[in-house]
């Protein structure tokens, strides 16, 4: 064996958007085979803390490191409210519709939502199918050549779909679900405009889908539970932020971006409406000082609006001066709040 390649290298880390415990096994099954074989490990998407995480449990000694740019300028990035079900859809319809003859791909996170959605947009004469792990490997090897071969304008998918794929013209990536973690959801728009023309990126965002997300993820062992609604978190960032979309994006991944507007995504093109809340956030200040800091973020903001849980009166929160003091906003505005202060940097987020 003249060496070692791991693809996919961001398997191997906890902190990674697709942690497989197996690939934690590599290092040791590589030893038995050869100790002097010089080894290469690929990603696309890995944040610094990842990278060290590689390096580590790969047991890489002073190792080379090419990290080529984040930076995708072609690509635009845009974030739509979610609030009713069919107003998401006849949008969607309607932005396919004047994009004719422009392949793209929606991703969803379960099967029978793509089976839906690609059942609606072939009533709407728009030729589509769905794609999930569901469907046979047959089938979805057909499916998948219709696409490739554009008898097909739209694929309608689970994350099942895209490893691998190298289509250079896919014009949009629609994301009817928001993704798990930033890593995906980089990863899932990066299949737009490989051929350095226009590609479309196109995020549905609601609270019921965060929610769902997190309901997913309970029944997952504690440390993953933590790492994931991290991930979660830092997604949620993402698309409730008013700064430029990509400044986050290559942020997130350790690369500096110097533009304030880089004139290619919704927040930089039509800027969101400031308003001036210098008082409430002394006011979470307040709270979490109160608190000593060692609670999340729904027992911050169950305090805020002076709510009375169990567990507020069990430890008795509920007697300090600052219980209720943010009543008059509801519970959603102090949420975003607090994730606008990590974002900004106010506070930092334990796990």
């Amino acid at each position: 064996i003249s060496f070692f390649a791991v693809d996919e290298a961001h398997c191997i880390s906890e902190w990674g958007h697709d942690f497989r415990p197996e690939y934690r096994r590599l290092r040791e099954m590589m030893e038995m085979i050869s100790e002097s074989a010089p080894m290469i490990a690929l990603t696309a998407t890995a944040t610094p803390k990842v990278q060290s995480d590689i390096i580590k449990n790969l047991g890489l000694r002073n190792p080379e490191i090419f990290i080529s740019s984040f930076n995708r300028p072609n690509l635009y990035y845009e974030i739509q409210p979610k609030v009713k079900k069919d107003q998401a859809l006849k949008s969607i319809v309607k932005f396919i519709s004047l994009n004719k003859g422009k392949t793209g791909i929606i991703y969803t996170t379960n099967r029978k939502t793509t089976e839906e959605l690609a059942e609606l947009l072939q009533q709407n004469d728009i030729k589509a199918v769905a794609y999930h792990a569901g469907i046979d490997g047959k089938q979805r090897a057909e499916r998948q050549d219709l696409f490739m071969n554009e008898d097909v304008q739209v694929i309608v998918a689970t994350i099942a779909f895209g490893m691998g794929i190298d289509k250079p013209d896919i014009r949009f990536v629609i994301h009817y679900n928001i993704p798990k973690s930033i890593e995906n959801y980089y990863q899932e728009t990066g299949r737009a405009g490989r051929d350095g023309l226009e590609g479309k990126c196109i995020l549905y965002y609601s609270h019921k889908d965060v929610s769902k997300l997190e309901h997913l993820m309970r029944d997952k062992p504690l440390s993953e539970r933590e790492v994931g609604a991290q991930l979660i978190a830092e997604t949620v960032a993402y698309a409730e932020s008013g700064v430029c979309r990509r400044k986050i994006l290559i942020s997130y991944f350790g690369e500096a971006y110097d533009h304030e507007d880089c004139g290619n995504c919704d927040n930089c093109l039509n800027p969101k409406e400031k308003v001036e809340a210098k008082e409430n956030v002394v006011k979470v200040l307040k709270v979490l000082k109160a608190l000593d800091e060692r609670f999340a973020t729904d027992y911050v903001v169950n305090v805020l609006t002076g709510r009375l849980t169990p567990n507020i009166n069990m430890y008795r929160h509920n007697a300090i001066p600052e219980f209720g003091i943010g009543k008059d906003e509801p519970d959603h505005y102090w949420s975003s709040l607090i994730r606008q202060m990590l974002l900004f940097g106010l506070i930092s987020k334990d796990i």
